[in-house]
């Protein structure tokens, strides 16, 4: 072989390589776009009403238009409550001006005292957001990503701390960040 085509193979294969790579890399948003998220809530720091104030810095964000595949609670520390308290777990929007509920109960809502007084008990969440319920993207409703959103609902607790699991999907060709309109 001349040296000439040599240059000549040694170009084509460099592009090769070059378009192999982005297939490669728009092949594993599609092929792996699953996200498992997990947090740890002290049933003793919830409020009635998620709001903005109880947002953190650190709190992970869902990107909008996941969908929700499953989700679960584990307990972590048996819960108590004076007066029947039951849990709510929501999302709420965020990176809004005006940071707004995405939706109070879509992971699960109600769940008693009753379901979280063994450590290791799981309960299997079947709110509105969860697939199996209807495939509701989150963020339809605030426009936004979201955080996950707890609060008691009927009396405070006053020990109790518990482990969300959420697995997700996220939207086809998403990073991570917010894409499109849902």
């Amino acid at each position: 072989m001349s040296s000439p085509t040599l240059t000549k193979y040694k170009g084509v294969l460099s592009c090769l390589e070059e378009v192999l790579g982005r297939i490669k890399t728009a092949w594993s948003l599609v092929l792996e776009p699953e996200k498992t998220v997990e947090v740890e809530i002290d049933l003793t720091a919830l409020s009635d009403a998620f709001a903005a104030t109880n947002v953190k810095p650190q709190d992970p964000r869902i990107p909008r238009g996941s969908i929700i595949k499953s989700a679960y609670i584990q307990t972590l520390v048996a819960a108590v409550s004076g007066g029947g308290g039951t849990l709510d777990i929501g999302t709420w929007g965020v990176g809004l001006t005006t940071e707004v509920v995405d939706d109070a109960n879509g992971l699960v809502d109600a769940v008693t005292v009753a379901e979280m007084t063994s450590i290791g008990e799981v309960h299997v969440c079947d709110g509105a957001l969860i697939s199996a319920s209807g495939q509701t993207a989150v963020g339809a409703t605030s426009l936004s990503d979201v955080v996950i959103a707890p609060s008691y609902d009927t009396a405070v607790f006053t020990a109790g701390k518990i482990r969300l699991t959420v697995e997700y999907i996220v939207p086809a060709g998403s990073t991570g960040g917010t894409v499109a309109a849902v």
